[in-house]
């Protein structure tokens, strides 16, 4: 299982760059605005060196990450949504994916054009969001028009109870609110359905100079307190440093991340922030000579599990055995794991816990 992010910022902010660091692409990323025209779309491996651990045991014949598929649009101006600039029209390719990541400029570069005056993250963000926002409230009043012109003709072709949430939002979103700061009950899936952005969970990469991670800046200490009012985690990034890092071999890489104080890559730390703001946990799958990693929800059960994995092992459930990460490696595996006791016998209703080892027995 895969989960998809949307990237989304101003022009010239660093998204292709990002979008090109994550996913080792090779898209344009120029020094002119609405270089991005047509949507980037790729597809990275999430790393995950409990894998190579596991590997080092089974010794399988292949191993499989799981995924992250990454959007990457053309930015967003001031005016989008009454069709200023590029960016509004490719909003649709974004309205499906779980989470968006919201690029942030705080580096300072003479070189690197700004759309405006001068570099203030706090201010891209609310013109960003404004943006989105007038986006889903478009959307929304369409919904909305169009269930009421079928209502007058006698139609009743929506769900119970959708006319009046779709009034709620149409109210919130006119406010100029995100639907994900309010106290309304959110069905994820249902926003998602509906296309509705500002109901996503975000969060913000503030792009910076390789100064900046070290001495620090106004702009970076200007958008974390802003982050902060409304409980959004912000992950800087030297996107320009790291892509050039990204070329090299580890411990070459290690070394020059190192140089400049960064100890966990941008890539890793955006990768945790997605996880932990989508409640997302990883389990494994030793199977004859694959292993694999997969994602899914916190609170997930084994039978949920099994559907990841196929359709046909869900509906033959039987049982799962469940071993712990650390239990399986220092038990050198399942047999060792076994012998020692430490294996789970569960039903399809146990919930299972992050970096579990599991193996379904099914009809």
């Amino acid at each position: 299982m895969s989960f998809t992010c949307g990237i989304v910022g101003l022009p010239n902010a660093g998204k292709s760059t990002l979008f090109n660091l994550v996913t080792r692409s090779s898209a344009p990323a120029e020094n002119y605005p609405f270089c991005t025209i047509d949507p980037n779309i790729g597809i990275m491996n999430v790393p995950d060196g409990n894998l190579d651990a596991i590997a080092r045991i089974i010794k399988p014949e292949k191993i499989i990450p799981t995924t992250l598929k990454l959007f990457d649009i053309a930015g967003l101006v001031k005016g989008a949504y009454k069709g200023e600039g590029l960016g509004n029209q490719f909003l649709g390719q974004i309205r499906g994916v779980d989470a968006i990541v919201h690029v942030v400029r705080c580096f300072r570069d003479v070189g690197v054009s700004h759309v405006y005056a001068d570099v203030d993250p706090v201010r891209d963000m609310d013109i960003i969001l404004t943006e989105l926002v007038m986006a889903d409230l478009e959307l929304v009043q369409k919904r909305l028009e169009s269930i009421k012109k079928g209502m007058r003709l006698g139609r009743k072709d929506f769900a119970a109870g959708e006319p009046e949430l779709l009034e709620t939002l149409a109210g919130t979103l006119s406010k100029g609110v995100c639907v994900i700061d309010t106290d309304l009950p959110i069905d994820q899936n249902q926003m998602k359905a509906w296309g509705i952005l500002t109901a996503k969970p975000y969060v913000i990469v503030a792009n910076v100079g390789e100064d900046d991670l070290t001495k620090g800046s106004v702009q970076l200490d200007n958008l974390k307190a802003w982050a902060e009012k409304g409980g959004k985690k912000v992950v800087p990034i030297c996107t320009r440093f790291e892509l050039e890092a990204s070329e090299l071999e580890d411990d070459e890489r290690s070394e020059f991340l190192d140089s400049i104080g960064i100890q966990r890559s941008g890539t890793e730390m955006l990768i945790s922030t997605c996880y932990d703001l989508l409640d997302l946990i990883t389990f494994y799958t030793p199977v004859g000579q694959t292993l694999r990693a997969w994602t899914l929800k916190k609170g997930g059960t084994a039978y949920e599990a099994a559907g990841l994995i196929h359709t046909d092992i869900q509906n033959g459930f039987i049982k799962a055995d469940v071993i712990s990460l650390d239990d399986f490696l220092s038990r050198g595996g399942i047999h060792g794991a076994r012998d020692a006791g430490l294996i789970l016998t569960e039903g399809r209703e146990f919930v299972l816990r992050d970096k579990d080892v599991l193996v379904i027995h099914f009809r």
